[in-house]
């Protein structure tokens, strides 16, 4: 799932300003490579892209012995979109009264995962393996449940609606990115 994640979040980050998801290319960088797990990122990756209707039109591959830690992969990308200037979401038009619109997400996304080890591991003491009644799954499975694609959502959004400003929630929640596209003086309830 972590293909998944990678990929399906640099589509989202584009989509905050209109654009439509066209290349990727991927960056997996470790001690030593075991073919086994590169597989499984590049088979991740190439099912969201497939998904997204994008093309992966290159990579790298670096095994580097005494950078990473043994076991340790290092996964990054690049997307490249397109979006016409007439098109461009850029929140300048946002206005007291406007809609706040919130789609819902499928977990942690790729951002806050420092954060919920600590919380889940260190403090509350669970394994990955922990089963907990309300999510009906382990702590684990619900961790790597991949990040939601809202592309299709909001495109579908887009042909019934002037869409004036989108924030992707990562890292930093509401409270970090929400005023990245509200106009100055301006909030959300």
């Amino acid at each position: 799932t972590i293909g998944i994640d990678l990929v399906n979040h640099s589509c989202n980050d584009i989509l905050c300003v209109g654009g439509r998801p066209l290349f990727f290319l991927d960056y997996i960088a470790c001690n030593k490579i075991d073919p086994s797990i590169v597989e499984q990122l590049v088979k991740g990756m190439a099912v969201a892209a497939r998904e997204n209707g994008l093309a992966i039109v290159g990579g790298e591959t670096a095994q580097m012995p005494g950078v990473y830690a043994e076991g340790e992969y290092d996964l990054a990308g690049c997307i490249i979109g397109v979006v016409e200037k007439s098109e461009l979401i850029d929140g300048k038009t946002i206005r007291e009264g406007d809609v706040l619109v919130g789609l819902a997400s499928s977990g942690l996304h790729t951002n806050g995962y420092s954060l919920a080890r600590k919380v889940l591991f260190d403090k509350a003491g669970y394994t990955p393996k922990t089963f907990l009644t309300e999510l009906n799954t382990t702590v684990g499975k619900a961790l790597l449940v991949p990040h939601k694609n809202y592309s299709k959502a909001i495109l579908a959004l887009r042909k019934k609606f002037k869409v004036k400003g989108i924030a992707h929630i990562t890292g930093g929640g509401f409270q970090d990115n929400l005023p990245r596209v509200l106009t100055k003086g301006l909030g959300a309830k």
